[in-house]
């Protein structure tokens, strides 16, 4: 009887041990595997303004540090602008010279007594002078023309010749024309000045006034901002005259010599980031939700068989996807995966882009 009781526990047993096995009690402590490639995040490095290339410093294949200058353009052009918006802002804050100002001072007063003048006409004595003027000439433009009658009446007869006549009429037109252009002159002056004289006058004036003010007051607010917004702009493109190292990496892609001549926006070399391999694994959607972020992973290259490398899970695809071909694992290519990111602890930095690894993922704590 007691051998019965023994036998029907044992059976129990074995079958709560199946149950518990099919149910998952202990598949999960069997360590989660994949294979894949070592990647490296590249960086695309260039300039944003371009040029001809001045100087190349690194070859490929070259490590690098971070802030280390690859290469270098030629940057008269940029020295130039940047030494003429730095002026710039400097000549706003200041404000104007003294002598500017004083400047701008004497030119309105002068605008301001043209328009005076304009406004309140000729002088009177200027009138009066030009009277005088006229009756000058009308009293030699009538003793010309008693001349040249005189002259005529005599020629007539025979008395003078000719010439005499004619020069003593010649004398007669020209005191006629001096009469009417100072009788032109005194009709000017007693007019005054026209309407379109004194309001271009006054618009110089206006003009001149608020050229003062402005260089008494100084320069805008907005202006000495503009000018620094200005000075920064071209500081940032006089530091594109350089490509630097944002990271520690390798030179993966450099294929240009000095003198090339690059466009803006141009990538000119590829770095592999040093502290940024990883390898990409796939995980059966039945057994994603054994894996976790910073999750721990034991990882195995085919160049040192006798070393593990420590990682650690840094990314979980969100969506599913079919296994790729040429990854194996020991679950059916219909299946759907998940792409998992576990990055590589290497800091002897021999495990590069391109080996086949292996990965053990520790058991999810």
């Amino acid at each position: 009887m007691n051998r019965k009781r023994i036998l029907i526990v044992v059976v129990l047993a074995a079958l709560a041990a199946v149950g518990a096995y099919s149910t998952g009690w202990f598949h999960h402590q069997t360590q989660l595997q994949g294979s894949g490639t070592v990647e490296a995040r590249n960086i695309r490095v260039g300039s944003k303004v371009g040029g001809r290339i001045d100087k190349v410093l690194v070859l490929e294949g070259d490590s690098v540090e971070p802030g280390q200058v690859l290469i270098t353009f030629d940057d008269r052009e940029l020295q130039a602008s940047l030494a003429q918006s730095s002026a710039n802002a400097e000549k706003a804050e200041r404000g104007f010279r003294p002598e500017e100002i004083a400047e701008a001072r004497a030119a309105a007063a002068q605008a301001k007594a043209e328009y005076d003048q304009r406004r309140n006409g000729y002088r009177q004595e200027d009138i009066e002078a030009a009277q005088a003027d006229l009756d000058r000439a009308t009293a030699d433009e009538v003793r010309t023309h008693l001349d040249f009658q005189r002259y005529d009446a005599l020629a007539a007869k025979d008395l003078v010749s000719k010439q005499q006549r004619d020069t003593s009429e010649a004398n007669w037109k020209m005191a006629l024309a001096q009469k009417e252009n100072a009788q032109q002159k005194l009709d000017e002056l007693q007019r005054g000045y026209r309407p379109e004289e004194i309001a271009s006058a006054e618009a110089r004036y206006h003009q001149t006034q608020a050229t003062l003010e402005k260089f008494e007051r100084g320069n805008r607010r907005e202006d000495i901002a503009a000018a620094r917004a200005a000075l920064a702009y071209d500081e940032a493109r006089f530091r594109e005259r350089q490509v630097l190292a944002p990271s520690a990496a390798s030179v993966e892609v450099l294929d240009v010599r000095p003198g090339d001549l690059i466009a803006p926006n141009t990538p000119i070399a590829t770095l592999l980031e040093r502290d940024q391999i990883y390898v990409r694994i796939y995980i059966p959607e039945t057994q994603i939700g054994r894996v976790q972020i910073g999750q721990k992973a034991e990882i195995h290259v085919d160049s040192f068989p006798n070393q593990s490398f420590g990682g650690v899970v840094e990314q979980i695809n969100q969506q599913a996807e079919f296994l790729p071909r040429n990854v194996q694992t020991v679950e059916e290519r219909v299946h759907q995966v998940f792409g998992v990111k576990v990055r590589i602890d290497d800091s002897s930095h021999r495990v590069r882009a391109g080996m086949a690894a292996d990965v053990k993922l520790s058991p999810a704590s």
